[in-house]
């Protein structure tokens, strides 16, 4: 069946704003997605909330959801606010441990934490904007006992292979934590095929959920051997039953899902993951690879080296970002993400041919 393509792009009204070429920075929120929060508020406004049933639905719904679209068979997930902090909370659960291995230049939220509780580092360097397989086994030999790294590279469009090194982090014993923000949906995920122990994701970019939320997923065997010592409000099986009682406690992944859920997020990125298992992501990643190959063609048939490796090549694609070509990308409504002296180019399902002709044009 032919996927009517246009049809699609006219849900996000952004992309009829701009041309828009930064879902690495903040993915395009359908027209569905956004009236979601604002029912959502009226709802509030008008009887006060009587959302928390629905709420608990569309959390398990998106549970279930992530399962199955990164095809994980022994794995359970939680639905966390950020990152950062999620990040936080493992480098707490994992304290005795000694050495982390990390990635120099990765995104902040994959190594300050551990830095700034005093584990000893091994730092992995960059090799023309990407990490070789060699480098990092390397740092594992060396006694690092936790990898932790950006399955995409934020600042170069990078993806590293992670079946590839899963498999070296389980010949050496180490356990493996990936940060999959800028690459989950884009990007198709095995888990039954990837050794991975944790997987965190921010559902603001190609999950197109907004923000304030995110999701973890967690290997079972993590789990059953990592005890969890956090609890809230949210932690609490049954309220009308007594604190003290231990039975009484969420066990496993969930039991990072401390407070309250945040409604608006819940229903919010519960209705983005629906829409985009409609569409269907393996043709979102196939339109995807599709539309990034024809950006990264027509950008080098008018001179411009692109600074992303081709044979690790993601959703995001690097060019030298001089004075001139942020002038004339702002002059021409191109949506785009200026860093470290490169402009970051995000593409995905919902950009099309005539996007990709008017940033060629602004070149030149």
């Amino acid at each position: 069946m032919s996927i009517d393509w246009n049809k699609i792009r006219n849900n996000y009204q952004l992309l009829n704003q701009r041309t828009y070429f930064n879902t690495a920075s903040f993915g395009a929120m359908s027209n569905q997605t956004v009236q979601v929060q604002k029912d959502c508020l009226e709802s509030w406004q008008n009887e006060g909330n009587r959302l928390n049933e629905r709420t608990n639905e569309a959390a398990q719904r998106i549970r279930r959801e992530v399962l199955e679209m990164t095809n994980a068979k022994n794995h359970s997930v939680a639905i966390v606010s950020d990152v950062s902090t999620t990040m936080n909370q493992f480098a707490e659960v994992l304290k005795d441990k000694r050495k982390i291995a990390l990635l120099k230049t990765d995104y902040p939220a994959t190594s300050t934490p551990w830095m700034a509780r005093g584990f000893e580092i091994e730092w992995i360097e960059r090799k023309k904007f990407n990490f070789e397989l060699s480098d990092i086994e390397a740092a594992l030999i060396k006694g690092a006992e936790v990898l932790v790294l950006s399955w995409v590279m934020y600042n170069s469009g990078a993806r590293l292979d992670l079946k590839l090194i899963g498999e070296l982090c389980k010949k050496h014993q180490v356990m493996f934590i990936v940060d999959a923000t800028q690459g989950l949906v884009a990007n198709p995920l095995d888990l039954s095929e990837t050794h991975v122990d944790i997987v965190l994701a921010s559902a603001f970019k190609w999950m197109l959920g907004g923000y304030g939320i995110s999701i973890a997923i967690a290997s079972d065997e993590f789990v059953s051997n990592h005890n969890l010592p956090f609890a809230g409000q949210n932690t609490i099986i049954d309220n009308e039953r007594d604190v003290e009682a231990e039975d009484n406690y969420r066990q496993g992944i969930e039991r990072l899902e401390l407070g309250h859920f945040k409604i608006q997020q819940v229903l919010a990125l519960e209705n983005s993951l629906m829409e985009l298992k409609d569409i269907g992501y393996d043709n979102i990643q196939k339109r995807t690879t599709k539309l990034r190959d024809m950006l990264r063609s027509s950008l080098e048939k008018s001179g411009v080296e692109v600074i992303t490796p081709e044979q690790a090549s993601s959703s995001i694609i690097m060019i030298e970002g001089t004075s001139e070509r942020l002038s004339d990308f702002e002059s021409a409504n191109i949506d785009f993400t200026f860093r470290q002296g490169l402009v970051r180019l995000g593409i995905y399902f919902y950009n099309n041919e005539e996007d990709i002709e008017r940033l060629i044009q602004a070149l030149k």
